[in-house]
């Protein structure tokens, strides 16, 4: 064979090996850009159920009477979610997934100012956050310092 014979051979045989390390290495970088997006998502999440828990835990350490008004913003990443607010944390939820948060423990009450386990706060609305004051008929206590979380206009 002469030295052409050989270079063109040669470049065929690196040319057939690119190929087949860009075919091993392409579903990788696939893996490695949807894990990417995935993170930036459920960062998102957890941005919004820090931000929800923090507003929560400013009320509850101030007087009381003390409001805070915040506006939940009408998707996370183009996605609907809804929020879970318990007696220790923050839940946000959405695309079948969960983003936690916690709180410091407070007692949560509903406008007739009865003691509840747990509220749903959803999407685009706007939710006033105050600390008040209840007398709880279940352990007799006066004047129990709780948080009342209910929907408002923007």
């Amino acid at each position: 064979m002469d030295s052409k014979g050989i270079i063109n051979i040669e470049l065929l045989f690196c040319t057939l090996i690119v190929i087949l390390l860009l075919i091993v290495n392409l579903p990788m970088i696939e893996n490695s850009l949807n894990s990417n997006i995935e993170i930036h998502e459920n960062s998102k999440a957890r941005i919004l159920a820090n931000h929800i828990a923090d507003s929560i835990n400013e009320v509850n350490s101030n007087e009381y009477g003390f409001k805070k008004k915040i506006k939940l913003p009408k998707s996370v990443d183009g996605k609907f979610y809804k929020v879970i607010v318990s007696e220790r944390e923050t839940i946000v939820e959405f695309n079948n997934k969960k983003g936690k948060s916690a709180i410091n423990p407070i007692k949560l009450v509903d406008s007739s100012n009865k003691t509840i386990e747990s509220m749903e706060m959803y999407n685009g609305r706007t939710y006033l956050i105050q600390k008040t004051l209840i007398n709880d008929n279940k352990t007799d206590r006066i004047n129990q310092s709780s948080i009342l979380i209910r929907q408002v206009e923007n």
